[in-house]
């Protein structure tokens, strides 16, 4: 099933790439490089430009070798519209049980944001996978490790401000893996095309992250 190789390809790496706002020219030459730093799970946001070609033209690229998700999915049409371009799976920065049976009713992977205990215990109810924990830089690695405290079995991934100064320590709290957007998708290097570069960013997020577990 196409969900649990979502969630393998997240475990494998640990890390998911998040392209906010980038140009729809750029997006494939940053996925390649992206993929050559290690990356297998790529999420592009729907308020970028062009969103959903640039899905579209990321699995045309890359097939099942990349898992490509639509990000800041907040309503059921986004949903409907990311998949349909072949998004893989979706994220949402807020917790909305109908975006989640969108999602789920397309079998699809579906990761909400929660920060409460309600909201962990609600999103287990609804059978989710994944929980993107946001923000996480205001929330630190010491929230996510007392939320794990009843919640063990939780797998959550921190989003938002996650750089190589902290993904170690999220990951050694219990993080599941990490969500790296600006600190990973470096507008000097986008803008510059030093592609090796970028591969080689790629490369110390999964290292810090690996090196953290």
């Amino acid at each position: 099933m196409l969900k649990h190789q979502v969630i393998q390809a997240i475990d494998d790496t640990g890390v998911i790439a998040i392209a906010r706002g980038l140009a729809p020219a750029d997006v494939v030459p940053v996925a390649r490089a992206l993929y050559e730093g290690g990356i297998r799970v790529f999420e592009i946001t729907c308020n970028s430009l062009s969103v959903y070609d640039g899905i579209r033209a990321v699995k045309a690229e890359f097939g099942t070798r990349m898992k490509v998700g639509a990000g800041t999915v907040i309503n059921p049409v986004s949903a409907y519209l990311a998949l349909d371009a072949g998004a893989d799976f979706a994220l949402a920065p807020n917790f909305d049980p109908e975006v989640i049976q969108a999602v789920h009713e397309r079998q699809r992977l579906m990761i909400p944001s929660v920060t409460t205990p309600s909201e962990v215990v609600r999103a287990h109810r609804l059978g989710v996978d994944l929980l993107k924990l946001f923000p996480a830089s205001g929330l630190g690695p010491a929230y996510l490790k007392d939320l794990r405290g009843p919640f063990d079995e939780a797998a959550l991934i921190p989003v938002g401000g996650v750089g190589l100064d902290n993904i170690g320590a999220f990951a050694k709290a219990g993080a599941f893996a990490a969500g790296v957007g600006g600190s990973l998708m470096r507008k000097d290097l986008i803008a510059g095309q030093r592609w090796d570069e970028l591969a080689e960013e790629a490369r110390k997020f999964i290292a810090a992250f690996k090196a953290g577990r």
